[in-house]
């Protein structure tokens, strides 16, 4: 594929196809239809720390279980890191350590005898909702996946946009605070660093033990106002059994969705910090829809509030302007499925 060229797709394929998504923690494969179904699945633990060799070997076995009296033409793989679309070479990958420069797809044709297209994790979750979720029928989209890690997938005028050096959509190390808090990636202030699961759950385990601890101390003042009601701890702190040190993002959901006041002004400042991200891609491209996916994103109607406020807020007031904000319809099928249609792709040099 000639530098900067834009990934643009047939409408529909016919036939199965297999879709991997290929994560840190577990490698979720799909036997795809046409239509977009995934019919049969697999789920693997990827054991990254054991290296590329036995990960890439049980998933060849997997594909082979699942094309058992089936006609399969291929198999698309998105994997969680940068990758070089032409060789099919998996770079700097943020969870799979010793990954780096591993040849993917020679591998898996070896293993397989099928042709074997790559991309990012991102760009397949963007892929599938385009195609078969929440971008239907959009030509210009943005999709952002919330997990460990915040990716991106761009849509740009019916095109899978990959960018001069196979890295567009990079959104979660996009910088939302010139001189902000330290990213794994190296860089300070990345939209990764705030809105990232392990960095919320830090957070909330932080102020429910504040909270704690402010109660305590304020316990015996409160006996002197009679009638004064008094605080209760946050329903994150109930919905661990009192152990804030189990707090995930599942708890922060729920007690947000329950009003909770601490878990709301948690969700509050994940939906301005991730809507600053965005708004800065819509100033930029345009989209008229984002889509937002991945485990955070499981917290609902309060996150998806937040976002659409912060956005909001920070673009300009064009008259007339088309855009949507909506979560991601595929859910946790949403890489196998974008996974599954990456030889549809025209023009790719694969």
């Amino acid at each position: 594929m000639a530098p900067g060229r834009n990934l643009r797709t047939r409408p529909r394929q016919s036939g199965f196809d297999i879709g991997i998504d290929l994560g840190g923690t577990n490698i979720k494969i799909g036997l795809v239809d046409g239509a977009g179904r995934v019919k049969a699945r697999r789920i693997l633990l990827t054991r990254a720390g054991a290296g590329p060799t036995q990960a890439l070997a049980r998933a060849g076995a997997a594909i082979a279980d699942l094309r058992k009296r089936r006609r399969v033409a291929s198999v698309g793989i998105g994997i969680a890191g940068l990758v070089d679309h032409v060789a099919g070479i998996v770079r700097v990958p943020p969870n799979l350590p010793g990954w780096n420069g591993t040849p993917v797809k020679q591998t898996l044709q070896r293993l397989t005898g099928l042709p074997v297209f790559c991309t990012n994790d991102a760009n397949a979750v963007a892929l599938g909702e385009w195609r078969h979720g929440a971008g239907r029928g959009c030509r210009h989209l943005v999709c952002v996946t919330l997990g460990t890690g915040v990716g991106g997938g761009i849509i740009a005028n019916g095109r899978l946009l990959i960018g001069a050096n196979g890295a567009a959509g990079e959104i979660g190390h996009t910088a939302i605070f010139a001189d902000g808090l330290p990213c794994l990636c190296g860089h300070n202030g990345c939209v990764e660093r705030y809105v990232g699961t392990r960095y919320v759950e830090d957070r909330a385990r932080k102020r429910v033990r504040a909270q704690l601890k402010r109660l305590k101390d304020h316990k015996n003042q409160t006996s002197l106002f009679p009638g004064m009601k008094t605080e209760g701890p946050s329903r994150m702190f109930e919905l661990t059994n009192g152990d804030p040190a189990r707090i995930t993002m599942r708890e922060v959901g729920r007690a947000a969705r329950a009003g909770d006041r601490l878990a709301l002004a948690l969700v509050e400042e994940i939906g301005d910090y991730l809507g600053t991200a965005l708004a800065n891609a819509v100033e930029l491209l345009d989209p008229e829809r984002i889509i937002i996916g991945g485990g955070v994103s499981g917290i609902g109607r309060p996150l998806l509030k937040a976002v659409r406020k912060s956005v909001l807020r920070r673009t300009q007031a064009l008259p007339g302007r088309k855009l949507d904000i909506v979560f991601s319809e595929l859910g946790v099928d949403a890489g196998i499925i974008g996974a599954s249609r990456l030889r549809t792709i025209l023009d790719s040099g694969f």
